[in-house]
């Protein structure tokens, strides 16, 4: 049934997103999805690297019928002038179709942001705000998972200048903490989740030696929670609260921003763990590295991110 594949987005095509899922196929590690993607520019890669796969356009199909098979790829193909348009618009024929047809959900291979920006949508900040955008949502949760761990932060891709102001705006930390605890219910099947979170500054300021913002913003957002008999502790150091008890306590650890968040979750997964937005009405995840332009050709790259993808995605409770 169409409703069990899953939906990728073709990303960067010159990136080592596209290399990986092939290689995938080709061990037969993978199926049961859908490419989103320009006929040609897939066709013309495969050739080019000498890929002898079946492509079947799921548009020239007359019935919704696919055939659970490694040696077919299927694709949605889409008009598109170039590379760059290609990946811009796979990301909404992805969230068009997945929504119509309520397939398992969005795996998104990396993009060129800069690009993207550049020349095709000049506001694009990157593809958790985007899907955010296109599902009408108030606030998404940018969610790290690798195996038990898994990592949120409150902002996502802004300047650190602007970090407080947004952590500032009216319920902001409330309701993102709410979505997340629900997302942790709902869809990660945690009973009852155990939130700890981080400080804005060194050693969560030290009772204001560096800083008031822990006393002015997060503890009265952190109360409001507490009484909606939430468990969340914090805020903490945010250098270390990734210890050990911790990690056997607490089911979440939320930071105040990306790289507060990430150094420490890079270092543990070791580019194995994948990014899923909550919080969305559709699942949507990508592999937690980029386009990595240097390592394509590479026949020794690593794709176990990507493949957890899948494993997430058909391990999730879609319909929840």
């Amino acid at each position: 049934m169409i409703k069990n594949f899953i939906a990728i987005t073709i990303g960067d095509i010159k990136g080592i997103g596209i290399q990986l899922l092939i290689d995938l196929i080709i061990k037969k590690k993978i199926n049961n999805f859908i490419l989103f993607t320009n006929y040609n520019i897939i066709k013309k890669y495969l050739d080019k690297n000498k890929i002898k796969i079946k492509i079947v356009d799921i548009r020239n199909k007359k019935n919704n019928i696919l055939v659970n098979k490694y040696n077919i790829l299927y694709i949605y193909s889409f008009n598109t002038k170039n590379n760059i348009e290609n990946s811009y618009k796979s990301l909404i024929n992805s969230y068009i179709y997945t929504k119509k047809n309520n397939l398992r959900g969005i795996i998104n291979l990396p993009i060129n942001k800069e690009k993207i920006i550049k020349f095709i949508d000049s506001k694009f900040i990157g593809q958790t705000e985007f899907y955010q955008k296109l599902d009408n949502k108030k606030v998404s949760n940018m969610i790290f998972i690798y195996k038990k761990l898994i990592i949120t932060t409150l902002t996502t891709h802004i300047e650190i200048n602007k970090i407080t102001k947004n952590l500032s705006k009216k319920n902001i930390i409330y309701d993102k903490i709410i979505s997340l605890n629900n997302v942790l219910i709902d869809k990660l099947k945690i009973k009852k989740p155990k939130f700890i979170i981080s400080g804005i500054n060194p050693h969560a300021s030290e009772n204001c030696m560096f800083g008031n913002e822990e006393e002015k913003i997060l503890i009265p957002q952190i109360k409001k929670i507490q009484k909606k008999n939430i468990y969340i502790k914090g805020p903490f150091s945010a250098d270390s609260i990734l210890n050990s008890t911790n990690l056997k306590k607490y089911n979440c650890f939320i930071f105040c921003y990306h790289d507060q968040a990430l150094v420490a979750y890079k270092y543990i997964s070791k580019n194995r763990g994948i990014n899923f937005t909550g919080g969305l009405s559709i699942l949507r995840t990508s592999p937690d590295h980029g386009t990595a332009y240097n390592l394509v050709g590479n026949k020794n790259v690593e794709n176990k991110s990507l493949l957890n993808c899948f494993t997430f995605l058909k391990k999730s409770n879609v319909n929840s």
